[in-house]
């Protein structure tokens, strides 16, 4: 099983002196996600960035139930079928690569991951905030 953690800091930078930074860990792969700032999802992003880069190929099978499609020639273009799109799914139809745009919310993130059969589980503090997900895979689940 993979094991995500998640930790939160402050920026000592000397333009973004202060900013919140929300980090994510892969205890498989010790790679880092993170982002800056706030007002946003920073959860949402950070999970999706490593979705985006860990299950790559299987967002882009899910190309036709993308939130939104962008191409030089196309533009940027919504999905009309909001029942079944992905919102926050983003495919890039000149290079083929997906994109997640966490700041729509963790509870997107977890839709797109689920339509690949991903599932996260939280572990929390205390206090009850997320300090890591523990990572689930459809066939796991099934077999438990």
């Amino acid at each position: 099983m993979r094991y995500l953690t998640l930790s939160w800091s402050t920026s000592r930078g000397r333009d973004t002196y202060g900013y919140s930074i929300r980090r994510l860990d892969d205890t498989t792969t010790d790679k880092r996600y993170r982002c800056s700032g706030g007002g946003y999802d920073m959860t949402g992003t950070v999970l999706g960035d490593w979705l985006a880069d860990v299950y790559q190929s299987e967002l882009q099978a899910l190309a036709p139930r993308a939130g939104a499609w962008y191409s030089k020639a196309g533009g940027y273009r919504t999905n009309p079928d909001r029942l079944n799109g992905l919102y926050g799914l983003s495919i890039n139809e000149d290079t083929g690569t997906a994109s997640i745009d966490g700041a729509c919310g963790i509870r997107s993130v977890e839709m797109i991951a689920a339509a690949i059969g991903i599932g996260f589980r939280a572990t929390v503090n205390r206090r009850g905030h997320a300090i890591g997900y523990l990572v689930t895979h459809r066939e796991e689940s099934a077999a438990a």
